[in-house]
């Protein structure tokens, strides 16, 4: 089996929110190696899927580069790759195939986003023996090969098998975290059937606190003219329908404002919760509040549920006076420069998709299995 290398001649990445690509670097090939070689080495990790060539794609970044902290893992990677590395899938599955993985020691985090979930990533970054992934963008760019390929759930099982494996190549004394981007929910069923064993967390806030963070997040501050926006509307549905079903189904001759995407996003997620749960997967749910209000007591039971509190919590409470994403694009230093703040009409927005939903109609909606402290 057998890998080809490239020298990086360039960095291109376009936005830092954007999707993990192969075509974010100028590449050169230098040459090949042993694939296996990528098992033995903990600073070459999976940074992407090029679906249209059929092939993994895999960054070396330097050795005191620690993934484990990032806030954001596709982009830590993006930032300090030295080189990239491709193989085939079918190397990759035969690869993966060697990787002994303890799925009672893996954790999954889930979240509808902007609800704590980087912090969680965090917190579990400080436990020792724990490996955490913060945001990998394979699962997410599988979640966009299932839009596109519903038929092939075999094809692209082994790639989500052969994906969570690589990612967790490294041995973990305590346990490997996975955080994944919102959308990585719609893995949700194939994961459960893959490890059922796992520790799954699911964290969400109320519609209207989390449109009103939506909204600062991924407001660009751009004027725009009538015809502007609606170029933009256009674009973000077509992207954002990949990983979120309510927007693919929504009638496309109607308009979305970004508040009405983001209200079918924040449902989206809350509905495929709902369904998950239904079919027998199993998390513990956590409001973003209890963050606010308990902060503590929040980490501590979120610890015990997984299994991996450690004696010691001095630097865990160090990490919940912190910003999670600081010195990033979503820092709260860069959000609260923002104007943009919720208007009545976003309000009024958010408010006629939950009365349009079949099941969720309230702003607080409550899922099964919440956090009680």
């Amino acid at each position: 089996m057998i890998a080809k290398s490239f020298v990086i001649t360039e960095k291109r990445r376009k936005a830092p929110i954007g999707l993990a690509d192969i075509k974010d670097f100028g590449l050169r090939e230098s040459g090949e190696m042993a694939a296996a070689k990528i098992l033995g080495n903990p600073h070459i990790t999976l940074y992407s899927l090029d679906l249209e060539n059929g092939q993994a794609v895999f960054v070396e970044t330097p050795p005191d580069v620690n993934l484990s902290l990032a806030p954001f893992y596709y982009l830590a990677q993006y930032e300090n790759a030295l080189s990239v590395l491709t193989i085939s899938f079918e190397t990759m599955i035969q690869l993966a195939a060697s990787i002994p993985l303890d799925a009672e020691r893996l954790i999954l985090i889930h979240s509808v986003g902007r609800a704590g979930s980087t912090l969680a990533s965090q917190i579990f970054a400080q436990v020792e023996g724990v490996i955490n992934i913060s945001e990998p963008d394979a699962l997410t760019l599988l979640v966009i090969a299932r839009y596109f390929q519903p038929e092939n759930k075999a094809g692209l099982s082994a790639l989500l098998n052969a994906s969570v494996r690589l990612l967790c190549k490294t041995p973990a004394q305590t346990a490997w975290v996975i955080k994944g981007r919102s959308f990585v929910i719609e893995l949700g069923d194939w994961l459960q059937q893959l490890y059922p064993q796992t520790k799954n967390l699911f964290l969400y806030r109320d519609a209207e606190t989390w449109l009103q963070s939506g909204l600062r997040a991924y407001d660009d501050g751009v004027e725009r003219t009538d015809e502007e926006r609606r170029g933009v509307e256009n674009e973000s549905r077509e992207i954002l329908k990949l990983g979120t079903p309510l927007i693919a189904q929504y009638d496309p001759d109607k308009h979305l404002s970004t508040a009405g995407l983001l209200s079918l996003m924040w449902l989206s997620v809350m509905e495929r919760y709902v369904q998950l749960e239904s079919m027998g997967s199993k998390m513990l749910a956590i409001r973003y509040s209890g963050w606010r209000s308990a902060p503590h007591e929040t980490a501590v039971a979120m610890l015990d549920y997984c299994a991996c509190r450690p004696a010691d919590m001095t630097s865990i409470d160090e990490i919940l006076t912190k910003d999670s994403q600081a010195g990033t694009f979503m820092s709260q230093e860069v959000i609260q420069q923002k104007e943009k703040v919720m208007g009545a009409s976003d309000l009024e927005e958010l408010n006629q998709h939950l009365q349009d939903h079949a099941f969720i109609k309230a702003a607080d909606y409550e899922v099964a299995n919440t956090l009680k402290l």
